[in-house]
Parts: C-alpha cells; structure tokens; sequence
C-alpha cells in the first residue's frame, strides 16, 4: 500500500481540513476529480446544516483529511454517490482503505448516538474516537470484526468456492468470523471443517487487509488439507471444486482483495 495517508485515532480538535471526503447512507460523494475533495463540490453547503457531522480521519499526503457525514445523499451538480465496491479497483489502494475508514467512522457515529446498556444520549470522548454514556460510563469505539480467510491447498490445487451470498459467480477463498475465545488458527480450522469437512495441517500467514464492508480485519493464510471428505455446508457454499494452479478459472476476486491475492500467489508458485 503507498504511504499517502497517516491515520489519526483521536476526535479534538478538530484541525483546518484541506481534504474532505463526504459520505452519505454508505455511500461516497464523487465528483469528476474522484472522490476526494480539495474543496467541498460546488453547491454543497455544510454551515447551518443540522444533519451532518465531520470527524478528523488522518492526513493525506501530509495535510489533515475529514469526513462529512450527511444523514441523506443530496443532489450535487457534477457529482454522484458511488458505493464503495463501485470504487474497489477504481481508486488507488491507499485511497480506497481511506475511503472505507471514513464510512466505517460515520457508521460508527450514526449507530452509537444512544447507549446500548441504558438508552441515554452519548456524548463524544474528549480525546479519543469514543462515544461515552455520561450515565453509566459505558464507552463504544469503533467495532472492527476480525475475520479469518484461508486457500485451501493440496499439492498443485486449491479449493476455490462459489458462495450463495454472492451475486456475482465469483471463486474464491474460504473465509469466516473469528468467534469469541478463539485464535485466528482455531478459527480456520473449525470454518474449514464447518463449511467444506476438511481437516487442515500446516497453516502459512500470508497478510491481513482491512475490509469496510462493513468493518472487518481480513487475517490471510494458506493451510494444507490433510484429511476428510469435501462436505459443503449448502447454507454457505453453493459449490467448490480443486482446480490445478495452472487451471484456475478467470472469475476470481480482483487482485486488490486479500481473496485475490492469496489465489495469484498460489498460481505464481511463491
């Protein structure tokens, strides 16, 4: 990933932004420039809105980047709300992880006005990215899920599987939610069993890949099939097959994906 942007984890204060992305509904404002904004698009008017909110995300090539949060997508002239798949392989990769941070932080706003214990209006931390009852002291950051994705390997094949919640015939990696008490190698051993009945020996770390949809940390590995019988889980999977390195079908994630690049790693041979 290019070193275009320095996350900042703390709220106040907030600095002079000289870039500004807008968000709305998951959505991003996009103007023919792309989505990042020097200046607000022509037409939009933040000072008297009461339906928006802006948070200090980081700096972006050195100056301080925001997000607007608009409660509901206007129109802009020259511009259009674009979700964040449309842009996955449109923007650059550090642009795209930025983007995903700013609707990942303006989720978290939205979805933590009021304590989950008590019911009471929260208040912003004074200092760190955390909304906290006054009334109970409960503190909520912003949820990040890590999730465990794994390319099953046999020798010169990989198991490459179609899921049903795909709309698109993609192949690609196994993946699932590590669960409360587990590690990220327990957790690749019991999803790898759960949704395809094979058992796993050697497990290889390849990387980790932030994944805003909604807010998921991707933890990759490669892991060796050592026994059992292809079972699929048909709630999960609707097919998997092996297919040889030199076999795999074109309708794979893009290379931008951690899914992508576990698969094309395994091609190259590396």
């Amino acid at each position: 990933m290019t070193q275009q942007f320095r996350p900042a984890g703390r709220l106040w204060p907030l600095p002079a932004f000289k870039w500004h992305i807008v968000v709305s509904r998951g959505e991003v404002l996009c103007a023919p420039g792309g989505p990042l904004h020097r200046e607000l698009p022509e037409g939009l008017t933040l000072q008297g809105r009461g339906d928006f909110r802006s948070h200090y995300l980081g700096d972006w090539q050195g100056e301080p980047c925001g997000v607007h949060h608009l409660s509901d997508p206007i129109g802009i002239p020259g511009c259009e709300w674009r979700g964040l798949r449309r842009l996955l392989g449109a923007v650059e990769e550090s642009l795209f992880f930025t983007l995903g941070r700013a609707t990942q932080v303006a989720d978290w706003d939205l979805d933590h006005q009021y304590c989950g214990r008590c019911g009471l209006q929260t208040e912003y931390h004074p200092q760190d990215r955390a909304r906290v009852c006054t009334h109970c002291s409960f503190a909520v950051y912003p949820r990040i899920s890590p999730c465990v994705i794994m390319l099953i390997t046999r020798g010169d094949e990989c198991l490459l599987a179609r899921h049903n919640r795909h709309k698109q015939a993609l192949h690609t990696a196994l993946a699932g939610f590590i669960e409360p008490g587990e590690n990220a190698e327990q957790a690749l051993v019991r999803e790898v069993f759960e949704e395809v009945g094979l058992e796993v020996g050697q497990v290889r770390y390849l990387g980790s890949q932030s994944w805003p949809f909604p807010g998921q940390l991707m933890i990759g590995f490669f892991a060796e099939a050592v026994g059992g019988a292809l079972a699929l889980d048909r709630e999960e999977i609707l097919d998997a097959h092996w297919f040889h390195r030199s076999a795999v079908p074109e309708t794979i994630p893009p290379r931008e994906t951690l899914s992508g690049q576990l698969i094309r790693t395994f091609v190259a041979g590396k």
